[in-house]
């Protein structure tokens, strides 16, 4: 990210913007009230597609990046993990069950496939709060200003990739915040 575009992210997160409970999209159909305490337990706000022009130039050079068309793109997602919250391990493709198999989401127009994933952090995290990887040789990426981590979620044959199952791991010490952002 530029500084500008980081910015921009620190006036929406200082601008006091509402941020709501994450979830877990769940195809099963499992009280999802339960999945989201013990799989997700971080706060989310959805920033309007093209709303101004700081959004505007995120979506294009991220899309750009991604090999997509910014109407391809879901809306840019602003997180927060607050001291002791955290996202288990997951597969943003689809459910990840205890098998280490993904199951897709079924096609429907109002569900989209999550292709590649780019996550962006905003701030440095001194404790806790990686980006961890399992199947990566147990790889953890420390969150640390304006860099970000990509990642391609299927194979080439359009197969899930299980490599690319990853947790945010908790934030730790008191007072501790960590902000990102997830772009698909």
């Amino acid at each position: 990210m530029t500084a500008t575009e980081l910015a921009y992210c620190d006036s929406l997160i200082q601008s006091k913007v509402k941020f709501q409970k994450s979830f877990v999209d769940d195809n099963e159909k499992h009280d999802s009230q339960l999945l989201e305490e013990e799989q997700r337990t971080s706060t989310f706000v959805s920033l309007q597609k093209l709303q101004n022009a700081p959004v505007a130039s995120l979506e294009r050079r991220a899309a750009e990046l991604l090999g997509l068309t910014v109407e391809q793109m879901e809306p840019l997602q602003l997180v927060r993990y607050r001291e002791g919250e955290f996202f288990g391990l997951h597969h943003d493709l689809g459910v990840l069950y205890e098998d280490q198999s993904v199951q897709l989401p079924p096609r429907q127009v109002w569900c989209r496939r999550r292709m590649a994933t780019l996550f962006v952090y905003l701030n440095n995290v001194e404790q806790g709060g990686c980006t961890y990887f399992p199947e990566c040789n147990h790889l953890r990426v420390q969150p640390r200003r304006g860099r970000a981590v990509l990642f391609c979620n299927i194979h080439e044959n359009g197969t899930p990739n299980v490599k690319t199952v990853h947790a945010g791991e908790a934030v730790l010490g008191k007072g501790n915040v960590k902000y990102g952002m997830n772009i698909w």
